[in-house]
């Protein structure tokens, strides 16, 4: 029998384009936010949209960089 809990614990990619940056995966978005925020910082972006799609997000910053925050499960 296979179980499944409803309180299991999401990981989440990270990913950028418009600038060279590998892919990542982390144990929470907040620790992926908290990269992003990093990158923004050390190269002084400032992200200027966030397209929202429930556990996908798209953060636009300056330059066309984009950086993808996704549930990957």
């Amino acid at each position: 029998m296979f179980g499944f809990t409803s309180n299991a614990e999401h990981a989440y990619s990270f990913a950028c384009t418009g600038m060279k940056l590998g892919s990542k995966i982390f144990s929470s978005r907040q620790a992926a936010n908290q990269y992003m925020y990093s990158i923004c910082d050390k190269y002084g972006l400032r992200i200027n949209e966030v397209w929202d799609d429930n556990h996908d997000k798209t953060y636009i910053a300056d330059g066309n960089v984009r950086f993808y925050i996704q549930r990957a499960y």
